[in-house]
């Protein structure tokens, strides 16, 4: 009988899957992985660039406009004394971009300053990241796409609201 639970024991430990590998390596895949809309942008991108070449072309860069330090946006965030939404989500905006220029880390996932109860760091959910990034990236285009006039930034925010 003894014989018998040791040979069903050592059974049992030889079919046991250890998955551990399988979680690192979906890890990894994410870590190293872009979005979708990321890859096809840098497509259209290097496809712009290449007929550029063939047709002897050259291409306007697009200056981004130096930014401040991250303090100076901090406090205009505390102050709160904008004209209108549209200046306060522009402040937003480059005041989530000098953070993460300083630190490395988006303020805005959760994983990134989050911490338990327990002193542990909170991990993102699963996309968190990927969603923040695309959403600030619709702010940024409605915010260029308004260039400066805040009825058509209300107007672009609204048509970008989901509906009910």
């Amino acid at each position: 009988m003894a014989d018998l639970e040791k040979e069903l024991e050592v059974r049992n430990e030889e079919n046991v899957v250890d998955n551990t590998d399988y979680v690192d390596a979906i890890r990894k895949i994410q870590e190293n992985s872009v979005s979708k809309d990321k890859y096809d942008a840098l497509v259209a991108d290097r496809k712009k660039l290449l007929e550029a070449v063939v047709n002897g072309q050259q291409l306007a860069e697009e200056k981004e406009e130096p930014l401040a330090s991250r303090l100076e946006y901090y406090k205009k965030f505390k102050e709160n004394k904008f004209s209108t939404d549209m200046e306060a989500m522009q402040n937003l905006v480059n005041l989530r971009k000098a953070t993460i220029k300083e630190y490395g880390l988006d303020p805005c996932v959760t994983g990134n300053y989050g911490l338990t109860p327990e002193g542990g760091r909170l991990e993102p959910t699963y996309g968190e990241a990927e969603t923040i990034e695309e959403q600030f990236e619709i702010i940024e285009d409605i915010l260029k796409e308004a260039d400066g006039n805040p009825l058509e930034y209300q107007r672009l925010m609204q048509s970008h609201l989901p509906r009910k």
